[in-house]
């Protein structure tokens, strides 16, 4: 393993920023709109946007130790506030929390690129927000010859309570056992960036994960390419309990953001414009 190559990854997982991206700018901010207002449920002042962490340049901890998170999603999160007219906790937690979270009322909205799957639908309804995708890294010059229809019987990353964990390993894996080849070992991490230090750091084979967040890895790493990617360009949904009645308010917020160009500053503030949404649709798995 090169130094150079872990310590460049250390930083990422740290939260710096690549030569595109300037995570000290100021927040973008979005000013209320009273069509948006009337949408709010009433009696609502303060919503909580919970996120997980460890994933730059969509959510991360501010690297000062302050705690506050850094990134696409609390910046949209704030903006959505704004258009709303009402303040907005931001919250950095592990994924695997965050649907227990927004069922016991403990958060409000998860805007944390979120995968559709009609089992989270049987629990939360989503709406749509960017375009995500998943993909497959690897060690630079891809050694081991590794694509999404190879990885049987190779250790491959994931962040835990993730979709890569949940359904796209899995169901790959399920594949390799019934071409008559190994499974893939599945290797769960607390949130993605430490599985891309994994990778680095030689203790597994690839990683699976967000393709923002690969793509990211790889302008600052030397050490990893994007080998594959799986599922490219789906969108993600920011998350909310069953019922919740800030879902019109959401959609109609989102709308206004891009109306407004302040959807697509925020995108391009963190270089992942080419991400972004024409159309938020709200997806109640009716």
């Amino acid at each position: 393993m090169r130094t150079v190559g872990l310590f460049l990854v250390l930083l990422v997982v740290a939260g710096c920023s690549s030569p595109a991206i300037d995570p000290n700018a100021q927040v973008i901010t979005a000013a209320p709109v009273a069509s948006v207002q009337r949408l709010v449920p009433p009696g609502t002042r303060t919503i909580n946007a919970v996120m997980s962490i460890g994933n730059a340049p969509l959510h991360y901890p501010a690297p000062d130790g302050s705690g506050d998170m850094l990134g696409v999603d609390p910046d949209l999160a704030k903006a959505l506030g704004g258009v709303m007219g009402v303040g907005v906790n931001v919250v950095g937690v592990t994924f695997d929390q965050i649907i227990p979270g927004l069922q016991s009322g403990r958060y409000d909205l998860s805007v944390s690129q979120m995968g559709i799957t009609d089992e989270r639908l049987k629990v939360l309804d989503f709406v749509e927000y960017f375009n995500s995708g998943t993909g497959i890294g690897t060690r630079a010059g891809n050694p081991l010859h590794l694509t999404v229809n190879s990885l049987c019987g190779h250790q491959v990353a994931v962040s835990n309570g993730s979709i890569q964990q949940a359904k796209y390993l899995p169901l790959l894996s399920t594949q390799c056992v019934r071409a008559g080849r190994a499974p893939i070992a599945i290797r769960g991490f607390p949130d993605q960036q430490k599985g891309v230090l994994a990778l680095v750091s030689g203790r597994i084979d690839a990683v699976m994960v967000d393709l923002p967040v690969l793509q990211y890895a790889v302008r600052n790493v030397p050490d990893i390419v994007v080998a594959d990617t799986y599922d490219a360009g789906s969108p993600v949904g920011i998350g909310l309990d069953k019922g919740n009645k800030l879902a019109p308010a959401v959609q109609a917020a989102l709308v206004e953001l891009r109306r407004s160009g302040i959807y697509q500053k925020i995108l391009a503030k963190w270089a992942v414009q080419g991400n972004a949404l024409s159309t938020f649709a709200v997806r109640t798995g009716k």
